[in-house]
């Protein structure tokens, strides 16, 4: 293996390993804080992760990479036999989805107009959202399991638009705030250590099978 695809799976081992750390930490923390705001938080974190992950590796299609990576780290959570399991499919099928949703607009994402930034990330942030309710919908005629989220008009309504809206200008703020250490962005191009990644992994499999 050469040394340019061996920095290209590290840094994908990296920024994956580094999605589910968070969502083994912060995302699991977050379930104890009020739905409005726990369900607004975790977007922004996403899209900035797979923003760097896409100038760092240079290329669009690595998002899904990384979210490979950081969804088969959740994955771990189906081998605990007290969790139930929709309780790890589910964030898993969001993590594909606000994955998919990253990679059809991080073009408008990566344009210098705050303008084009700012319908990127609304795009993406009430999008995956509709996605998911139409799971939660789907989920219910093939297993008759109703999702809070969709039993009523107005927690769909709260999930979609409220949350998603909050999630918007939380994640204006993140890549605005960020926008000095974009612009020096030449830590991005450095090599990182093989062997720092897999420790990276090991870590967030680990805190995501131990938290419960």
């Amino acid at each position: 293996m050469n040394n340019n695809r061996l920095q290209f799976i590290t840094k994908v081992v990296f920024f994956g390993a580094l999605w589910g750390l968070i969502e083994a930490t912060i995302g699991y923390a977050l379930h104890f804080l009020p739905v409005l705001i726990a369900g607004s938080i975790m977007f922004p974190i996403v899209m900035y992760i797979l923003y760097l992950a896409t100038k760092s590796l240079g290329s669009r299609k690595a998002i899904f990479y990384v979210a490979f990576i950081a969804i088969a780290i959740k994955a771990t959570n189906l081998f605990l036999p007290m969790l139930y399991p929709a309780k790890t499919i589910n964030p898993m099928i969001a993590m594909f989805i606000q994955s998919l949703l990253a990679f059809a607009v991080m073009p408008m994402l990566n344009s210098q107009g705050l303008k084009n930034k700012i319908s990127a990330l609304a795009i993406a942030s009430i999008s995956w959202r509709l996605v998911m309710i139409g799971y939660y919908g789907l989920n219910y005629l093939l297993t008759g399991f109703m999702d809070f989220r969709i039993a009523e008009f107005n927690p769909a309504f709260t999930y979609v638009v409220t949350e998603g809206i909050i999630s918007l200008a939380l994640a204006v703020m993140v890549f605005q705030a960020t926008k000095p250490i974009k612009t020096s962005s030449k830590w991005l191009e450095q090599r990182l250590s093989p062997v720092f990644s897999s420790l990276l992994l090991v870590v967030a499999v680990i805190l995501t099978l131990v938290k419960f």
